[in-house]
């Protein structure tokens, strides 16, 4: 209206102004007239058409900015539900902390994850995870709750934490790794060596009963297993169903290892699985590496490898049985004399603190080089060897001084090897403990020779002789050295045999371990090289210090369930051979099959020497802690534990491998025992592990006496929680009805300054009433927000509750 206006009082001006001036205007002629009229009205219309354009593009920008303002309104709106939707209906739990971590406020969807009334209470009380998550500032995580699984966003600067649940997701995954396939390979050890001397017949029927017992195993897991060899079969399933042979720990080795006794002859069985998601082709290559760490660890035993999982061995219960033949061993002795013929020279060194089985093996194999007619040296560093290596060095220098010309010192074998020198390390199972690891990483070439049992970290070697039959790496290689070189004699000195000998005694313990026929033919022939005896046992002999150290630690035994024995101390004891041998005097006690000598090696570092009969494979336990060794003779290293730590790991690791089998025996658990039961439950459990319960103090045999002692407790705390009932009840009628009134600051705006916190309460609800309550235990009806009356409610039992009003009154 107001634009028609002006331009109403415009076009008034206009004429106006027009009818004034007309008399200065002259026209000759109608013609000029009509000529002005014309440019006026073009002048006029051209103005016209501009206001037009310009109004035009205005309006359109009114409209626009109309038409986005009455947008933003609704999407405001819907903005608004989508808010509250979130916080109160979608399916995401929301719970807001104060700075003491208590929670101030949860969502509909987080009181039905967690409880209704959680508000309130410390998020240490409601989920510990959660507060531990809270504590460290953890942003997104997964977690637990009861049978489901959330995804969790915590906001760290408002102490706000969002919970996703994603159980769906997670059991999609589960079905996919339960669906992963495993692939598994088997020999049968020693099978045609086992049959040879039988008639056809009972071989077929023999050879039968061994693949029958191995289709029964793997039908019960519902694997698809096949023959692709005489003494080779192939299974495939999935994951789900290899993890419960893993469960079962492969009894498969039991019932081939019963079925050998029962028929007298030397077969067992050896399989490596592997579960990796990869494509079969590269699966396969797992598995047989899987089956060839099994053979090399001397068979009986299966080898795990499962992807992002450490590899798992079970069984090698037993010794392993001897597979090398004489042309074997032949073959052996050829192939590592055409690497060294290859060589420009020869480098030989041991582990760290070498025995005399690595230093015996030294001398043996510096003089299968030598026969060779190549340069040859042994690495010697006395820092590196035992005491006993060490004493008789000493005895080499006086009675032997030659000798050392064919020795070097880690320093100068480093700027002596080439490109073109060979390494041969004997005795070392793993390259961690070599005697100089800059030394084999410096060697291009490299043999190794050795008895002990392959672990993980296994050498990158061009050729590996490792034999776990054997008794000592020095067994090896006498058999080697007898058909290195069949056109000449190798001399070796008395002195050097001597050496030798004391070797095979050492890793023998005077050949009570591992010994067989082949161990006293090598120690007939070092015998007839010169090996002197009593020489060994002078040099093996332990002076009067070292005696009493050792009766001074046996002093401080412990036994566990009855067939286990334990020295521990926190004292350091660098002197490994000290260690092992408390180790095998531990041994000596009537009725124990393993003993554990644990000390501290160094400031971070315990050690642990394990000796044991045929019953216990300590090599497996010494695994566990990154160590290894032999069935009956293992040791380990640990880092940054404490002796106590590691003796508790080693006692569970026992009792969860041999403390399971037995009678069974009742006990009352006196504390919650995962898996098992709950604090004062009577329960049944297999003796060995009662007995580990009971000594640590966890459960106590369930005897006449400890029952009634049990049940007449349980009556006294029956008692006592009737008449802690009956004073909460005293307690309710004492609460009920009353009230207490807090002042609080009001803003303009009708707003609280600050907050009024169930501590306040409590408060003044003490200072009022002369009672107090446990501020943790009061609930209120709804957020205080502004002046008036609430009601609380106080949870003194669980089916006891008192309420009082809480009067809110401006100050």
């Amino acid at each position: 209206m107001k634009r028609w206006l002006f331009l109403l009082v415009a076009l008034i001006i206009l004429a106006i102004a027009i009818y004034l001036y007309i008399p200065y205007f002259q026209f000759e002629s109608i013609r000029q007239l009509i000529l002005f009229i014309a440019l006026f009205l073009g002048v006029s219309l051209i103005f016209t058409a501009i206001y037009l354009v310009f109004n035009q593009q205005n309006n359109q920008k009114v409209k626009t900015l109309q038409n986005r303002l009455s947008m933003w309104t609704k999407l405001s709106y819907h903005v608004n539900q989508v808010g509250d939707e979130v916080f109160n209906e979608l399916p995401i739990g929301i719970i807001a902390l104060d700075e003491d971590f208590e929670i101030k406020w949860a969502n509909p969807h987080a009181k039905t994850i967690f409880d209704a009334k959680i508000a309130g209470k410390n998020l240490k009380d409601v989920h510990p995870q959660l507060h531990l998550a809270a504590m460290n500032n953890k942003i997104q995580f997964t977690i637990q709750i009861k049978n489901d699984t959330y995804d969790v966003t915590y906001r760290s600067e408002f102490k706000f934490f969002y919970l996703f649940n994603v159980t769906e997701r997670e059991n999609v995954k589960q079905r996919y790794q339960d669906h992963i396939p495993a692939l598994g390979i088997v020999y049968l050890d020693n099978l045609d060596e086992a049959l040879a001397s039988m008639d056809v017949s009972l071989q077929s029927s023999l050879k039968g009963e061994y693949l029958a017992a191995i289709a029964d195993w793997a039908n019960k897991y519902d694997g698809f297993l096949k023959p692709y060899g005489d003494e080779r079969l192939i299974t495939v399933l999935y994951r789900k169903q290899l993890n419960r042979m893993i469960q079962d720990k492969f009894d498969i080795l039991d019932k081939i290892r019963q079925i050998s006794t029962q028929n007298q002859v030397r077969v067992s069985i050896s399989m490596g699985v592997a579960s990796w998601d990869v494509d079969y082709e590269e699966l396969g290559i797992y598995a047989q590496n899987a089956v060839e760490l099994a053979e090399k660890r001397g068979g009986d035993q299966v080898v795990v490898n499962i992807q992002d999982q450490k590899i798992i061995y079970f069984g090698a219960k037993n010794n392993a049985a001897a597979k090398s033949s004489r042309v074997g061993v032949r073959i052996n002795a050829q192939t590592i004399r055409d690497f060294i013929d290859k060589s420009s020279n020869v480098f030989i060194m041991g582990h760290d603190q070498s025995d005399m089985d690595a230093f015996g093996s030294m001398i043996a194999v510096y003089h299968m080089a030598k026969a060779s007619k190549k340069p040859a040296f042994m690495v010697l560093d006395e820092p590196k060897f035992d005491l006993t290596v060490n004493k008789v060095l000493g005895i080499f220098k006086s009675q032997m001084p030659a000798f050392f010309d064919n020795c070097i010192n880690i320093e100068n074998a480093l700027k002596t090897i080439t490109d073109e020198s060979l390494l041969i390390v004997v005795d070392s199972q793993s390259p961690k403990i070599v005697m100089a690891p800059e030394l084999l990483e410096k060697s291009k070439k490299l043999i190794v020779i050795d008895h002990h049992r392959v672990g993980e970290d296994s050498f990158d070697a061009m050729f590996s002789f490792i034999e776990p039959y054997a008794s000592s790496t020095i067994e090896l290689v006498m058999e080697l050295l007898s058909f290195y070189n069949m056109e000449e004699e190798i001399k070796i000195s008395a002195l050097e045999a001597t050496a030798m000998y004391a070797g095979l005694v050492v890793d023998t313990n005077n050949f009570s371990y591992r010994t067989g026929s082949r161990t006293f033919e090598v120690a007939s022939k070092l015998k007839d090289l010169g090996a002197d005896i009593i020489e060994v046992k002078l040099w093996l002999r332990r002076d009067l210090m070292r005696t009493m150290e050792i009766n001074n630690l046996l002093s401080q035994v412990e036994i566990f369930l009855d067939r286990f024995a334990f020295v521990k101390t926190p004292d350091i004891y660098d002197d490994r051979i000290l260690l092992a041998q408390v180790a095998e005097a531990l041994l000596q006690i009537n009725g124990i099959d393993a003993s554990f000598m644990i000390s501290r090696m160094g400031t971070n570092k315990v050690a642990i020497s394990a000796r044991s009969y045929n019953a216990i494979n300590v090599q497996v336990l010494m695994e566990a802690f990154g160590g290894g060794g032999h069935l009956n003779s293992a040791a380990a290293q640990i880092e940054n534990q404490s002796v106590n730590d590691v003796y508790e790991q080693l006692k569970t690791y026992i009792e969860l491998e041999y403390g399971g089998g037995g009678e069974l025996v009742k006990i009352i658990l006196m504390e919650d025992v995962k898996g098992k039961g709950k604090k004062d439950d009577v329960i049944e459990v297999a003796s060995g592990f009662g007995q580990f319960l009971v000594t640590q103090k966890k459960a106590m045999l369930a005897t006449e006496d400890n029952l009634k002692a049990l049940n007449q407790a349980k009556e006294e705390a029956f008692l006592a929680q009737q008449r802690h009932l009956e004073l909460m009840k005293k307690l309710k009628s004492e609460i009920d009805n009353k009230k207490v009134t807090l002042g609080i600051q009001i803003g303009q705006d009708g707003k609280l300054f600050g907050s009024v916190t169930t501590k306040q309460i409590v408060e003044a609800f003490e200072t009022a009433h002369h009672i107090l309550i446990d501020r943790k235990k009061v609930e209120l009806s709804s957020d205080i927000n502004s002046v008036g009356i609430y009601t609380a409610t106080v949870q003194l039992h669980k089916d006891i509750k008192a309420q009082f009003e809480v009067h809110i009154v401006e100050k």
